[in-house]
């Protein structure tokens, strides 16, 4: 009997992201490998550290400190870094979702909605790391002429509960801000503090500040009030890509000096970024009736039946606010409620097209290749969560 090569998984267990990140890498062993996973029940923020004695054959890890990054450089084991931490850069192979394609999605994903002012919050409980994905999204925006507002940290903050201080610098930075405002938050866990911060200041979300976390966590979305909207990071695809990498490291290929980066899934929209972004009242009635009756089989003409406006206007509002004509609008809309059962559900195309509004699933695919230059059955097979199917294809 062949001896099974033993795995550790540094990886919190606590998270949406680090669980995905763990299912991931079973589905692979599972599919391809006969591993020995070490785990066990982990925090986001505990220090990881391999036992001195350790004597496996790979790791896959959150490299989140310097002591990991040296102790497995020293030990000379293969390892996987799946942190946007680069501890180790060069030495040790990293395999995670690409913070510029996050921040891209970011800000198209606001810029749909029609905002143009912009703001981003970082995580208070991680002080010396440099953050890229913010600095990303602040820059995506800037490329694009919009200005983005960014608050700054209390020096020296790392806790989950903010001081009295910054909340209440927190709370001040908000009611400054520019309304209507696109805010991303590094993460769900900032995003709820933003949320709650918007409660004490009086601020409507998502109306005056639509919040979207950097990060999907589906504990912090769902407790927060009004529901978080967030960027899924794909953790199973990384977690996979992650131990199929481990798994040519282990068979003696070298590490590559790159990191291998997997694109983001999706933006998970909830009630936080629920509004479209309008100075016009009877553009932002038109969006709404777009979006309560985008399932039924609509056409501009039911839009002009129900809001008081020139189908002259309506087109040249939806170009200059939204840079979109209102068929292009309601397409958009059809699409994006889409994606979301295509990620969510197992149904079948042509349950899925009738739910968004069309009548057969040929209209849904023409739709879909229009939006997002895929078919629906491509984009299900390349994001489902379901990997072994991946496998097997």
């Amino acid at each position: 009997m062949s001896k099974r090569a033993k795995v550790a998984l540094l990886i919190d267990t606590a998270t949406t992201w680090g669980s995905g990140l763990i299912e991931g890498i079973a589905e692979y062993a599972h599919a391809h490998e006969d591993w020995q996973c070490f785990l066990g029940p982990r925090g986001k923020y505990d220090r990881s550290i391999l036992p001195d004695n350790w004597d496996g054959d790979g790791v896959i890890a959150r490299v989140t400190n310097q002591e990991l990054a040296d102790q497995l450089i020293a030990k000379r084991i293969p390892a996987v870094n799946v942190s946007w931490y680069r501890y180790g850069e060069g030495e040790i192979a990293r395999c995670t979702c690409d913070e510029e394609n996050i921040a891209e999605l970011a800000a198209n994903y606001f810029i749909d909605r029609g905002f143009r002012q912009f703001a981003y919050c970082p995580s208070t409980t991680r002080p010396n790391y440099v953050d890229r994905f913010g600095q990303a999204f602040i820059e995506s925006l800037r490329r694009r002429t919009f200005p983005c507002h960014a608050f700054v940290p209390e020096p020296g903050i790392d806790n989950f509960f903010p001081t009295a201080s910054e909340l209440a610098r927190m709370v001040e930075w908000l009611q400054l801000l520019p309304k209507p405002v696109g805010l991303l938050a590094f993460d769900s866990v900032q995003a709820r503090q933003v949320t709650e911060s918007c409660h004490l200041a009086n601020i409507d979300v998502p109306h005056e500040v639509a919040v979207l976390g950097g990060e999907h966590d589906l504990l912090s979305c769902t407790i927060s009030s009004p529901q978080l909207s967030s960027i899924d990071h794909s953790p199973r695809q990384v977690g996979w890509a992650a131990a199929q990498l481990l798994s040519r490291l282990i068979a003696g290929e070298e590490a590559p000096r790159e990191p291998i980066y997997v694109p983001a899934t999706r933006v998970i929209t909830r009630q936080s970024t629920d509004t479209v972004a309008v100075n016009d009242d009877l553009l932002a009635l038109a969006l709404d009736f777009i979006k309560q009756h985008s399932h039924r089989h609509i056409q501009v003409t039911d839009i002009l039946r129900e809001v008081p406006i020139s189908r002259r206007a309506l087109e040249k509002g939806f170009r200059k606010c939204l840079g979109r004509s209102p068929a292009q609008e309601i397409r958009r809309v059809r699409v994006d409620h889409a994606v979301q059962l295509l990620c969510d559900t197992s149904w079948a195309m042509p349950r899925i097209a009738v739910a968004c509004g069309f009548e057969r699933s040929e209209l849904l695919t023409r739709a879909f290749r229009r939006e997002l230059k895929t078919t629906p059955s491509e984009f299900r097979k390349q994001h489902r969560k379901d990997r072994q199917e991946q496998a097997a294809r």
